[in-house]
């Protein structure tokens, strides 16, 4: 009996230092970070007569949202991608699939396009102490912000605004018992394309 008796001692004595973890772990945050970000085409884009187009870009994302546990959260975000352009010299095409657009206007023309994003997620987190990796999926609704030059090809996304998709992978390192950095990559569906964000930030808990 007592090598049960021990195992119950022992099985009761895990459950609760479980159980503390999980309610020191929830809670309130709020973070910061900066990113650069990349499009992703759904349709192959091919550039002539000296077209270019810079599909990178710096920005920012704010994010919080609430543990319910070492291993569940709930996040908000506000994400600004930066931007992205099109210049098209005169005599230059941009083909993205079957529609091809030639700038016949005599003039340099340009497209930018400035997109952002505000949505939510689930996220599931290995509660390791030095190193916290996570997993991440959710909804996000999405906005571009777009100049259009005459002759000028717009090949980002086929609408202004939608909601779609968004994952992402990444991890967490405490630094204090309030701070901690974050490293994350996440993929954002707009229609057909999407936006590949690499960000580093900071976060507090309350």
């Amino acid at each position: 009996m007592r090598p049960m008796h021990w195992a119950k001692k022992y099985a009761l004595g895990l459950s609760f230092l479980l159980v503390s973890h999980a309610v020191q772990a929830q809670g309130l945050y709020f973070g910061l970070a900066t990113s650069h970000s990349e499009i992703d085409y759904g349709a192959d884009v091919v550039l002539a007569g000296g077209a270019t187009l810079d599909d990178q870009g710096s920005g920012f994302k704010a994010f919080g949202g609430y543990h319910f546990n070492s291993l569940v959260s709930v996040e908000a975000h506000y994400a600004d991608f930066g931007e992205a352009s099109v210049l098209m010299p005169n005599g230059s095409s941009v083909t993205r699939g079957t529609s091809v657009v030639t700038n016949n206007t005599g003039a340099i023309s340009s497209t930018t396009v400035d997109s952002t994003s505000f949505g939510f997620s689930a996220i599931l987190m290995m509660p390791f102490e030095a190193v916290k990796p996570f997993l991440k999926v959710g909804m996000h609704s999405w906005d571009t912000s777009r100049t259009v030059g005459a002759g000028s090809a717009d090949v980002f996304a086929t609408s202004v605004d939608g909601t779609d998709f968004l994952r992402g992978i990444g991890f967490d390192v405490p630094v204090s018992d309030v701070f901690s950095t974050r490293l994350e990559y996440e993929v954002y569906d707009f229609d057909d394309d999407n936006i590949a964000m690499l960000s580093w930030g900071v976060f507090i808990k309350f």
